[in-house]
């Protein structure tokens, strides 16, 4: 019986460790929505906007229309899921700025007059899921690989 309790704590405390992990990567990951305030000069407010979401390592798409859609390096796309950013105009001299709460929130930091709006969309759970599923597949790839190049080579 002693076994079983122990066990039991060890599992509750693994199972609280991992749920803090989770909700960490799932706040920075998660899709959010800030409204930026675009000032008199709608021209150096853009080429800032830009430049600020440039830093992160999101590029432009070539696609014309309202909203403007960047995209970030496609080896953390495929690690991460990570999401796009989309800068839109919401009115009132303002744009509406969607993406990941890291890369978002970073943005909203470089600016004055930025307010947080509701993002009413889906978020992207399932490709962060297998993000992390390949994140973890690596691992064990690389683990298994130094297990056996000391298993052969060891002696």
């Amino acid at each position: 019986m002693e076994v079983v309790g122990v066990l039991s704590i060890m599992g509750l405390c693994f199972a609280g460790v991992m749920f803090l992990l989770v909700r960490r990567v799932w706040l920075r990951y998660r899709v959010i929505a800030i409204a930026v305030s675009s000032g008199s000069d709608p021209q150096a407010f853009s080429y800032k906007l830009t430049e600020a979401i440039r830093t992160l390592g999101y590029r432009e798409t070539p696609e014309s229309g309202s909203s403007r859609v960047f995209q970030g390096p496609a080896w953390i796309r495929w690690i991460t899921g990570l999401q796009n950013i989309s800068v839109e105009p919401a009115g009132g001299g303002a744009v509406l700025v969607t993406g990941p709460a890291f890369s978002v929130s970073f943005v909203g930091k470089r600016f004055t007059g930025v307010t947080p709006r509701r993002y009413a969309g889906r978020q992207p759970v399932w490709p962060l899921l297998k993000g992390l599923l390949r994140l973890f597949g690596i691992g064990v790839a690389v683990m298994l690989a130094i297990g056996l190049a000391f298993y052969l080579f060891g002696n």
